[in-house]
């Protein structure tokens, strides 16, 4: 009888996902950061080592990346990363503390964390508009969908901005409705648009709780006035601060429709087919995610408005959402809600389906093929994808002094250079002699034999030569050099 009286509680079931969650994030969690989006999980963990190694700092966030890619063509010689506020690089830099030294396996257990902290904000959240059922099915859904698996132990700041949107909307809403927990409302919006402001799409919905609640939009009480200060006046400072370093601050407007594809037939294409209806519900899970968004919700329509929220997100920042994957974070809370309120339909019988004997299997089905066929789109993700890289930085990192400038080619992508944990260039942006010269470079570190990396060679002086990699020492020329007029060659 007490077995039976725990497994009547939700909150066993709720338990027993979320220890099912952290274990699946467990997987490859030693990778080391050279998988899929290594370019973006290396700048987001050098931040967190650089806290580490020279003193923490998050009004001036630094990462190895000395080019001008930050800055839109502005130079930037102290490595300043001013992207999101570095809540989450902070966090991993703590968790360094308390290990004695830099660990990745801690910075995506971080992620970890925060990615099971927000499937229990999903359950509270589902749960109080489409009951106990539906908010296990979501949660569930949340916790072992392949996709969300993987981009909830990356070394990303999405992991923490979905805890902390969905932590802002639950409590938010339970503060405008009940006049309470108003304080958690203002720590995690803050918290929130620290991270990144698109958040913003998490709070469009509440208006309307506003709306119900006070019948009218103006005069705003008193007490919202207070709220909106509270929660938004960290973020203003915040944009006003990295203002004065316009060198840290990438470009970002691009993200909108940069490219001009917003609502082409390809935008429909990739979001649609390849990004919802392949990599992260598959087939099967978008059935139940337009069945869950279809059928006419009973009560409140709120989780509806946050689905059409979601969803302008994805057409605002239609480019962004284009190019990167990891981009549509965001999106999986409430795309797990719905599937999984499709999926309660066809289990629990809804009017004008087929008969339960039909829709009962079917939505077993269903849910067996979004982990099933999502985990054969995601799988290569965990792929090392260049494992040269590794070996290459591990040996430069040992014997380059500490004060060493690299130039460590690798097209843009500053992974390599987080290996070899040195600041430095991840391209060669123009002649190296004129780097050494204007700008302190001091070693080439190279993983591929091109023209200009045989030319350098020859040029200077060589530290380490083999058939993988080769690491130079750019302020000393070679031996054998006999200097001539041949032209150093474009990368």
């Amino acid at each position: 009888m007490f077995i039976l009286r725990i497994f009547r509680k939700p909150v066993f079931w709720l338990a027993l996902i979320l220890i099912g969650g952290f274990f699946v994030r467990l997987y490859k969690i030693d990778n080391p950061i050279a998988d899929w989006h290594s370019w973006r999980q290396a700048d987001t963990a050098a931040v967190a080592r650089n806290f580490y190694q020279n003193g923490f700092n998050p009004l001036l966030p630094k990462y190895d990346d000395l080019s001008d890619v930050a800055g839109d063509g502005l130079e930037n010689p102290h490595g300043y990363r001013f992207v999101e506020f570095p809540i989450y690089n902070s966090l991993v830099y703590f968790s360094y503390l308390l290990n004695g030294g830099v660990n990745e396996r801690l910075a995506r257990l971080v992620s970890i964390l925060m990615s099971l902290g927000s499937t229990v904000f999903l359950y509270f959240i589902v749960k109080k508009y489409w009951g106990m059922f539906t908010g296990l099915v979501a949660a569930a859904i949340f916790a072992f969908l392949p996709y969300n698996i993987y981009f909830s132990r990356v070394i990303l700041p999405e992991p923490t901005q979905v805890f902390l949107s969905l932590g802002m909307f639950y409590f938010t809403v339970r503060w405008m409705e009940e006049n309470k927990w108003m304080a958690l409302s203002i720590v995690f919006t803050m918290a929130a648009f620290l991270v990144k402001p698109t958040s913003i799409f998490y709070l469009l919905p509440v208006f309307f709780v506003f709306l119900q609640k006070e019948k009218r939009v103006w005069p705003i009480p008193k007490k919202y006035w207070i709220w909106g200060i509270l929660s938004f006046t960290p973020f203003i400072f915040w944009r006003l601060w990295i203002m004065q370093h316009p060198e840290g601050i990438p470009a970002s407007s691009w993200l909108l429709n940069g490219d001009g594809i917003r609502f082409k037939p390809i935008f429909w294409k990739w979001i649609l087919g390849e990004r919802i209806g392949k990599e992260i519900l598959s087939v099967a899970g978008t059935i139940l995610l337009f069945l869950g968004l279809l059928i006419k919700p009973k009560g409140s329509g709120l989780l509806h408005l946050l689905g059409l929220s979601i969803f302008l997100y994805l057409i605002v920042f239609a480019t962004g959402n284009v190019r990167h994957d990891y981009y549509q974070t965001i999106t999986i809370p409430v795309l797990a809600a719905f599937a999984a309120r499709g999926f309660v339909l066809l289990v629990q019988g809804a009017e004008n389906l087929s008969p339960r004997i039909f829709t009962v299997p079917a939505a077993f089905l269903l849910l067996f093929l979004t982990f099933y066929l999502g985990w054969g789109e995601v799988k290569g993700l965990y792929q090392i994808n260049n494992s040269v890289i590794l070996e290459a930085g591990q040996e430069a990192s040992k014997i380059l002094p500490k004060n060493a400038k690299v130039i460590a080619p690798y097209n843009g992508d500053t992974a390599f250079l987080y290996q070899i944990d040195r600041p430095g260039w991840p391209f060669v942006p123009f002649a190296v002699k004129d780097m050494v010269k204007s700008m302190g470079a001091t070693n080439y570190v190279s993983v591929n034999y091109d023209d200009k990396t045989n030319w350098l060679i020859k040029r200077y002086k060589v530290i380490e030569e083999n058939p993988k990699f080769v690491i130079l020492d750019l302020t000393k020329l070679n031996p054998q050099y006999i200097k001539d007029t041949e032209k150093e060659p474009a990368e």
